[in-house]
């Protein structure tokens, strides 16, 4: 024995350098194979993480992939009165907005819910009247489309202007640009003559009051990769959306592109500070029904996929429950040979999270694995109504792979240390009294 310590002291010592071997040797069941049980546990682990890490990067990168669509269309940001009535001294106001440093370019529109006509048929819009040169600056669905565009955004979307090569002046000489959908339902072509009117009576005539009509010529097409978009929008010059809204040198709201669209709340938080007598909403406001859709369904299916998971760590506890009864000879052997309570315990908890640490790292491995491969090749697609098929958006988040399993790990603790603390209420004595 070593000097300086009492016999007990050197038998837990030994104990501790033992815990490892025990615990692997009741892993095993002592015959070199993991029993089946554990198997399955380790599989309804390493499954859990598995998909709540894929859904979640799914659901990552719809949000990115519908983000993306609504600024390349509408804009990242908007300025506009708080009673909602028309701005005023925009001379004025666009300068101070473009010397904030937060944002690259603004545009003012004068907006319409106006109805086109032709002779084959008629259909409702919403006219967005803008100077196309300073808008271009803010939303890319109005450039001309290219493939050389398409590589170099990496998107896998068309957007931009397919038919036609609109330019300012052509905009302000009677020109309009339809929405893709829009164009289809009036079997409209570049080159045609439309009529753009507003259904409400707003000019006083001997008759009574008619609508403001307007005739238009159809100087490009575009696609928004949102079908709403390309069903409804249109975009005509500053000066005819004036005449129909009745307006002088007034409008609507500004648009704006920011320097750096992943700052977006933060910048529209400051920008509300900075001009504090206008409302300043950013993308998530344009269409928030859908953006509050999207964030509750992700958290939905989070917490769905969380109470799988802790299904399947109900079943890490059975299965040490079950390992205590079986081995509760084994047990009393130990505590007779000295072991404590806490050393049992530790036993049990060695042999739990051997099977959870391995089962989410292999997750982690399985889930990296399958969205590095949809992210390369995009082999999982969606149909989208009447355009391209959808590649399935996958976007990996660092935080999520450090949150999830670390909430995987805490989940499996506990389901470890409540039986593995049975194991330490075996009475060595009433083992021995069974087995007389």
């Amino acid at each position: 024995m070593r000097k300086g310590l009492s016999p007990s002291r050197q038998a837990n010592n030994m104990d501790n350098r033992s815990l490892g071997f025990v615990a692997s040797r009741f892993l095993t069941s002592g015959k070199g194979k993991i029993n089946g049980r554990h198997w399955l546990t380790f599989c309804g682990i390493c499954l859990g993480v598995f998909a709540l890490l894929t859904v979640s990067s799914v659901m990552n990168g719809f949000d990115q992939d519908m983000r993306q669509r609504v600024i390349g269309t509408r804009a990242e940001l908007r300025l506009e009165s708080r009673t909602k009535a028309p701005l005023q001294q925009q001379d004025k106001l666009l300068p101070a907005l473009l010397k904030q440093p937060a944002i690259k370019a603004a545009s003012p529109v004068v907006r319409n819910e106006l109805v086109l006509v032709n002779s084959r048929g008629m259909a409702a819009t919403v006219c967005f009247g803008i100077d196309l040169t300073a808008h271009r600056k803010v939303s890319p669905v109005l450039l001309p489309f290219s493939a050389e565009m398409r590589h170099k955004s990496d998107s896998q979307w068309i957007q931009g202007i397919v038919s036609g090569n609109p330019d300012a002046s052509a905009l302000e000489t009677g020109g309009i640009i339809l929405g893709s959908e829009l164009a289809l339902s009036l079997q409209a072509a570049v080159g045609d003559t439309l009529q753009l009117l507003s259904p409400l009576g707003t000019v006083p005539t001997p008759f009574g009051m008619l609508p403001r009509t307007l005739p238009v010529r159809v100087e490009g097409i575009f696609i928004a990769g949102m079908p709403e978009y390309d069903r409804l929008y249109s975009y005509i010059s500053l000066e005819s959306a004036r005449f129909f809204s009745g307006y002088t040198d007034e409008i609507d709201y500004i648009d704006l592109k920011s320097n750096d669209f992943r700052r977006l709340f933060s910048i529209t938080r400051s920008l509300q500070k900075a001009f504090p007598g206008y409302k300043v909403e950013n993308w998530s406001a344009y269409d928030s029904s859908l953006y509050n859709a999207m964030h509750f369904e992700k958290y939905l299916m989070l917490v769905i996929l969380g109470l799988m998971f802790v299904i399947a760590s109900f079943n890490m506890s059975g299965n040490i429950f079950r390992t205590v009864v079986l081995k509760r000879r084994s047990i009393g052997i130990l505590k007779t040979l000295g072991y404590t309570d806490r050393e049992v315990v530790g036993l049990f908890f060695r042999q739990g999270l051997a099977i959870a640490v391995t089962g989410i790292c292999v997750g982690i491995l399985l889930a990296l694995a399958l969205l590095s491969i949809q992210s390369a090749t995009g082999f999982i697609q969606l149909p989208v109504g009447n355009m391209p098929n959808l590649i399935l958006p996958v976007y990996l988040k660092l935080q999520d792979f450090i949150l999830i399993p670390l909430v995987a790990l805490l989940i499996t603790t506990l389901s470890i240390w409540l039986p593995s603390r049975k194991a330490a209420a075996v009475e060595p004595v009433s083992l021995i009294r069974e087995v007389v």
